[in-house]
């Protein structure tokens, strides 16, 4: 076909009006900031200690009060926020191998489909300053993580040295802000990345993630920032009912919880030591919450931003004689701050809207408005936008006391876990037989905490009766009939995928060759049910394994969830026999920084004690791993930091490498 000069010029005009009008709607579409703390609790109070989240993000729009983590542990919890699937699905179990960490999400391909992938399809811009995931460390850093536009990472060994901040941009080699406390270089930092986003003229998503409050792991507890320390005299961890419980609680809990001893005064001082600074380190997550937003507002962009506050686990600190940690399926260590502003958010109101990390992305990707067909199949989570914009209203799905799908929660673990606190080893920690299954149902009567260990041992609480999740209800004939609901829930839950984890209920057809079918708890009870429900096998496992193996978790349900076709593996490559690399610590820093003069510190002064690593620190000896099935070097190539490269003959990958066999 043949065009004219007029033809022609009037197809350019035409391209460019439709140039014109994409530009003009991506620039009226909202900006996504969301800032995430690392191990913060709510059901301890944590958030009473920031005035700041208090003004700009709860006055100004919504709390959600029970939005939940799948997983309880840093590495899997964000693993499946990016990925928007259940840890069973990704694969990422743990925070080292042979669960998972940065190099198995690499090798398993799941950074090749994630978040910021899909956003930028939508022309959003995405960028990401602070702690990615576990095992992104000064090793593997040259394997930037993919889809982002621009992103600055903490790297591990030094992530958890608050005084001695190293992070690579971009993939290039690490540098070691020398005089600054982390918490001050994440927040410098990602102003510096918002400044620019906002003088532009594309929709953005920025995730800030600063380490804090986590614990420093050498000390077992976090560090403040030098200006904050002084802060919050006298405080202690809240005595909550399930504070130290006696023998007569404690006893039946199941796994190794219930192996604890009551915790002794010496413990109890040090846990309200490791709580007050917890509440001191948090001051630094108010800054940044208090910069971002004035920033947003002094350039106009405030009212057309949604900005989201949360962490990725939650904490306890003495409850069920647990003096400091998560991992465990407990409302402490699940139960996450959440709140929200934006567009079309109410103000200043609570919501009881149960919600999940898995449905974050299909709320970013609807805010985004990319269409749904151009969204990845897998997903397991909802989009959330219409409770944040209706937290009170029909959407909810709570109020009826039903458990409906919305209200089904799965938490699941596996691995080695430990306590954060000096007394740990004393305790048995880090302990072994951690695994387990859990189903979490929320509503206002029908609300039920189960949970199976590898061990076989089961725990059943009634959360409406029992917020606290002390008296054990399993193995006691009068709750049978709730407990064989839950179970066949569970089995579902566990092996989940896509709609069967948006509604657990759809699969159940307790008569045969009908259109029958159970869509809530309520009607789950029905005595009519009760042979059905009953004929299901129980949830269990064949051994305690560190990692997630199909054999040892039969039975699933459906039977197919159980095959090459379920569990996430249509979405990921293998990762058996996968190498994860470790970098040793060899820069220390006793001083505390982040002085009050560091408060408004410019980029240009925190650039100015910064140094790349040498290759002698790139190549300081790791702590030995133990527990493996094998170790060697993996053969990789020589890294390359920009234009630089380590010396000749110096394979850092082989140095500090460790291989995991049959880990699926």
């Amino acid at each position: 076909m043949r065009f004219s000069h007029q033809s022609l010029s009037g197809l350019v005009l035409a391209c460019a009006a439709v140039s014109v009008a994409a530009a003009r709607d991506d620039a009226t579409k909202p900006s996504i900031v969301l800032i995430m703390s690392d191990d913060q609790d709510r059901r301890l109070g944590s958030t009473d200690f920031q005035s700041v989240l208090h003004r700009e993000i709860f006055s100004q729009g919504v709390e959600f009060v029970n939005h939940f983590a799948t997983t309880a542990q840093c590495c899997p919890s964000r693993a499946s926020f990016l990925r928007g699937q259940s840890a069973h699905n990704t694969n990422v179990t743990n925070v080292h191998a042979p669960g998972g960490n940065y190099d198995k999400w690499v090798q398993a391909g799941l950074d090749e489909e994630y978040l910021p992938h899909w956003l930028k399809k939508a022309g959003y811009k995405a960028e990401y300053v602070g702690k990615f995931l576990n095992g992104y460390n000064i090793i593997n850093a040259n394997i930037t993580p993919k889809g982002w536009d621009h992103v600055d990472a903490l790297l591990d060994p030094y992530t958890t040295y608050y005084n001695v901040p190293v992070m690579s941009q971009n993939g290039e080699r690490p540098v070691y802000y020398q005089g600054f406390h982390s918490t001050d270089v994440v927040r410098t930092k990602a102003l510096e990345r918002l400044q620019s986003l906002v003088k532009g003229s594309e929709p953005y998503y920025l995730q800030i993630a600063p380490y804090a409050p986590h614990v420093q792991n050498d000390v077992h507890h976090t560090i403040p920032l030098a200006r904050h320390m002084d802060l919050f005299p006298g405080i202690s961890a809240p005595r909550t009912p399930n504070y130290n419980p006696d023998d007569e609680h404690q006893a039946s809990k199941g796994g190794w919880p219930g192996t604890l001893p009551r915790m002794n005064e010496t413990t109890q001082q040090t846990a309200d030591k490791a709580f007050r600074y917890r509440a001191q380190a948090l001051q630094g997550l108010d800054e940044i919450i208090e910069d971002v937003i004035a920033m947003l507002d002094a350039n106009g962009k405030l009212d057309n931003t949604y900005v989201i506050y949360t962490s990725d686990n939650g904490y306890h600190i003495g409850q069920h004689r647990l003096p400091g940690g998560k991992a465990l399926f407990y409302g402490e260590d699940t139960n996450l701050p959440f709140a929200v502003r934006g567009p079309g958010v109410p103000k200043n109101m609570t919501s009881q809207i149960p919600g999940v990390h898995l449905d974050l992305v299909p709320t970013f990707l609807d805010i985004a408005g990319l269409p749904e067909a151009d969204w990845p199949s897998f997903l397991d989570g909802r989009s959330l936008l219409p409770q944040w914009k209706d937290p009170a209203g029909s959407s909810s799905g709570v109020g009826a006391g039903d458990g409906n799908s919305k209200e089904t929660l799965n938490v699941e673990f596996w691995g080695s876990c430990t306590i954060e606190a000096p007394e740990g080893r004393e305790l048995g920690a880090p302990f072994k037989n951690t695994t387990y299954k859990t189903l979490r149902m929320l509503g206002d009567r029908q609300s039920w905490l189960f949970a199976v260990w590898c061990t076989g041992q089961m725990e059943l609480y009634d959360t409406a009766a029992d917020p606290y999740e002390l008296v054990n209800l399993a193995g006691k004939p009068e709750h049978e009939a709730v407990l064989s609901r839950l179970n066949a829930l569970l089995l579902v839950t566990k092996s989940c995928a896509e709609n069967t984890c948006r509604d657990p209920w759809a699969v159940f057809t307790p008569n045969n060759g009908t259109d029958e079918k159970v869509a809530t708890m309520k009607e789950a009870m029905d005595t009519k049910y009760d042979a059905y429900f009953a004929s299901f096998p129980r949830v269990h496992f064949a051994s305690c394994m560190q990692y997630q193996d199909i054999a040892n978790e039969q039975p699933f349900y459906p039977a197919s969830a159980g095959t090459e076709k379920g569990l996430g593996f249509a979405n990921r490559r293998p990762t058996d026999n996968f190498a994860f690399t470790t970098g040793g610590v060899a820069i220390t820093d006793d001083n505390f920084h982040g002085t009050p003069e560091q408060r408004h510190a410019t980029l240009e002064q925190v650039y100015a004690g910064a140094r790349n690593l040498t290759d002698e620190e790139l190549a300081a000896p790791a702590e030995p791993k133990k527990g493996g099935k094998g170790n060697g070097g993996d053969g990789a190539a020589e890294k390359r930091w920009g234009s630089r490269s380590c010396p000749s003959g110096l394979d850092l990958a082989m140095i500090n490498t460790q291989i995991f066999l049959a880990h699926r």
